[in-house]
């Protein structure tokens, strides 16, 4: 039966003008059919906006469901929470005192620049919670973490334990002191912590996208299904996607969880899209093929051009040049678009350089896209436009840490320049803005006001000269998104024939006088459903 929904007297923003105009929407069956100055009322449902500001649905590109909703359960020792080394042993001290003995206790979250100590907490502090309970807490970077001695027992790490390629165990004095840096270290403990459930699993996804549909994202990306507990994400989610969904998805794979599980080895990309959009019934799709390049900026791992500010070092890239090259042509001859995570200069150097060659294959015209981009150069900036790459900016580094990367770890120069979305708008070159949640707190409207007034915690303002207009970075979170995606015939704006995916608003967000945040949402709709009303 043919459902239909009239919104009247919306202003609205459609993404095609930068200027919003007082209309109707008619909606039948999930798909925009008509706007109009005015439309007469008849046997549909009406909504009167009351002249409320409506705008396309957000298009996240690049968060993290699955660990967003799985940290729910874990201790929680984001900056939010805790402010110092006291007050994380006092949160773990609380989890250890209600866990039986031999059982985990996981933290998530920490930010040791976020700390009154401006440090990390140790081995001994950690083994003064228990040594008769593992311990172990993930940074909010996700690239680190830090064990006590009986967590790093049971993952068979010790004094002889090598370094893997890609990451290592910090010491002091020649000791482990519980630090693993970078996947390739964490990943070697990750498998002995307690696996949740599918059930588990499918619960923190459906938390999850409660939580961004109330954020006004109607679609978003899984930015790598294989981090939070590889095979496992992907059987999740291949569950979670059978299910009545509304929130549409996208999910890039590990590229190593497609080299690795039988069930996925050797596939095509149109063979494993088609596998997942028909367990969804459309509702769920391949995005890309993920991989890593470099690590993170506030830990010293993201792979720089010149040495970091606080220490005299530039880090590395993760995988060897000729490597890259070789898996980025294995991938793009089934067919796959490539995602790769760049933080650093030197990484984003070293994609652009594969993906270029990549993109003069005979037949491959997918996407080749850089996630974060944070200290790229302008020279970067046009070699991606160049060599027809894409990308998305963590924009919201520039407010949770840019106090830190300004003072600590890039130094005033390159933290004044990062996230150089500017250049991207001023160069054509297609981007989209994240915030890598749960690395950051997911709000797209929060992401749309640090990339226009670039302001830190403390006040600072990082590049006057690199803003962008409230419309640049609404479109980047909207239409943008859509064209990243390859949907833009299908939604990022208010058109007729387009999914009726949007947001109604309190207040016009293209007025600078509005402060931008999730209170000013009223509504969301995806595909003329309405599924969330603030209350």
């Amino acid at each position: 039966m043919m459902t239909t929904v009239l919104i009247k007297n919306a202003n609205i923003i459609d993404m095609v003008m930068d200027t919003p105009y007082l209309g109707d929407i008619l909606v039948e069956d999930g798909k925009i059919v008509h706007i109009d100055a005015e439309i007469a009322a008849g046997e549909e449902e009406v909504l009167d906006a009351e002249g409320r500001f409506l705008i396309p649905g957000f298009i996240d590109t690049h968060s993290h469901l699955l660990l967003y909703g799985l940290y729910k359960s874990l201790v929680d020792l984001t900056p939010q929470t805790v402010g110092s080394i006291d007050e994380i042993k006092a949160a773990l001290q609380a989890r250890v005192d209600t866990t039986p003995d031999g059982e985990w206790v996981v933290g998530h979250g920490y930010s040791e620049i976020e700390l009154a100590e401006d440090r990390h907490i140790t081995i001994d502090e950690l083994d003064a919670i228990s040594t008769d309970h593992p311990i172990y807490i993930r940074h909010s970077s996700a690239h680190m973490g830090v064990a006590n001695s009986r967590a790093l027992e049971i993952a068979g790490i010790n004094e002889e334990t090598k370094d893997p390629d890609g990451g290592y165990f910090a010491r002091t004095d020649g000791r482990l002191n519980g630090l693993l840096f970078e996947l390739p270290a964490v990943e070697m403990l990750l498998p002995h912590l307690p696996k949740p459930s599918k059930a588990e699993m499918i619960e923190a996804l459906k938390a999850a996208q409660t939580d961004y549909i109330s954020k006004g994202i109607t679609t978003a990306t899984e930015a790598c299904v294989g981090l939070a507990h590889g095979k496992d994400d992907y059987d999740a989610f291949t569950a979670y996607i059978q299910q009545n969904n509304d929130m549409k998805l996208r999910l890039m794979i590990d590229y190593q969880l497609m080299l690795e599980s039988e069930s996925l080895k050797g596939l095509s990309f149109d063979e494993l899209k088609q596998r997942i959009e028909g367990l969804s019934d459309g509702q769920c799709t391949l995005d890309s093929a993920k991989f890593f390049q470099d690590g993170s900026i506030q830990i010293n791992t993201a792979a720089l051009t010149e040495n970091y500010h606080n220490v005299d070092d530039k880090s590395h890239i993760i995988i060897p040049q000729d490597k890259l090259e070789d898996l980025y042509m294995d991938f793009a001859r089934r067919g796959y678009p490539l995602t790769t995570h760049g933080n650093g200069d030197a990484a984003i150097e070293s994609i652009i350089e594969a993906y270029s060659k990549v993109n003069t294959m005979a037949d491959y015209d997918e996407v080749t896209r850089i996630e974060h981009i944070q200290t790229g150069k302008y020279a970067d900036i046009e070699a991606m436009k160049a060599n027809d790459i894409e990308g998305s900016f963590f924009t919201n580094h520039i407010y949770y840490y840019g106090d830190k990367h300004y003072e600590k770890f890039l130094g005033p120069a390159r933290a004044e320049k990062m996230d150089p979305a500017r250049w991207a708008e001023d160069l054509g070159v297609l981007y989209t803005l994240h915030s890598d949640c749960p690395v950051t707190p997911i709000s797209p409207l929060d992401t749309i006001r640090i990339a226009c007034d670039r302001t830190t915690k403390s006040g600072r303002v990082l590049g006057e000269d690199m803003k962008l207009s409230r419309f640049e970075a609404l479109k980047a979170m909207t239409i943008s998104g859509a064209k990243l995606n390859r949907t833009e015939s299908e939604n990022g704006s208010v058109e007729i024939g387009k999914a009726a995916d949007f947001v109604l608003l309190d207040e016009n967000p293209l007025d600078e006088d509005i402060v931008l945040e999730d209170d000013l949402i009223l509504y969301t709709f995806i595909d003329g459903r309405l599924v969330y009303k603030r209350d």
